[in-house]
């Protein structure tokens, strides 16, 4: 695991040199923790002031009712931040981050990264706003998705979304079926059902995680969700 290549990658290190990073790295030195899969790195109510880059596997952020049902909010792969907000707040976490496979994190402490030298900081609290502003838009996006009236809907407009970002018909997504279950806010025993019936109609095919739509090219988003209901009727 190279982690200067990793940082180099990640949008709170964007625009530093491999030689600033190392220095970054040596001036704020960060926690580092490796995580099985399902472990839990924060829960809800826990603090933190440090926001954690992953180098390896992906986390999964969550939420969980007192009768062990689960919603995941958000992938986090390799590369990507988390608890960021969180960590700038200063209030206790309302979610939990949880690994969704063996995996590794660097935590990094805010206080030590507001306190480097001034060209250095101001990239990185640049860096900081347009990560907010992205998650947010994230966040906006899975709204999108679970509003959806269906699981049927849900799906389409999922993976409409994939397919959109990867700028192919035929995509990996992060999760497994009951990953994706609790993404989408539905039942995984129903989902797998629709997801059948999406391939019989020649919608889509899958296996495992790999996914192809075969609503036509050009279409993404809102179109190739109404594309896929039309092509339904």
């Amino acid at each position: 695991m190279d982690e200067l290549a990793i940082l180099s990658r990640c949008p709170l290190f964007a625009g530093l040199e491999t030689e600033k990073l190392a220095w970054l790295m040596a001036a704020a030195p960060p926690l580092r923790r490796r995580l099985d899969r399902e472990e839990f790195l924060f829960r809800p109510g826990d603090r933190t002031g440090r926001v954690g880059v992953v180098t390896e596997g992906r986390l999964h952020i969550l939420q969980e009712d007192a009768f062990g049902g689960r919603v995941i909010l958000a992938d986090i792969p390799p590369g990507d931040c988390f608890a960021e907000a969180y960590a700038c707040a200063g209030v206790p976490l309302e979610v939990g981050v949880m690994a969704g496979e063996e995996s590794r994190v660097l935590l990094f402490s805010l206080e030590e990264l507001r306190i480097l030298p001034g060209p250095v900081r101001g990239q990185l609290m640049d860096n900081l706003i347009f990560l907010l502003a992205r998650k947010n838009l994230r966040l906006n996006e899975k709204v999108r998705h679970i509003t959806r009236r269906t699981t049927r809907e849900k799906l389409l407009s999922y993976l409409s979304s994939q397919r959109q970002h990867c700028g192919r018909d035929s995509f990996t997504i992060p999760f497994d079926r009951q990953q994706l279950a609790d993404y989408l806010s539905v039942d995984r025993c129903a989902m797998c059902t629709q997801l059948s019936r999406l391939q019989r109609e020649g919608l889509l095919t899958c296996r495992g995680r790999r996914f192809t739509l075969h609503i036509p090219r050009g279409q993404s988003g809102e179109k190739a969700l109404q594309s896929g209901e039309n092509h339904l009727k």
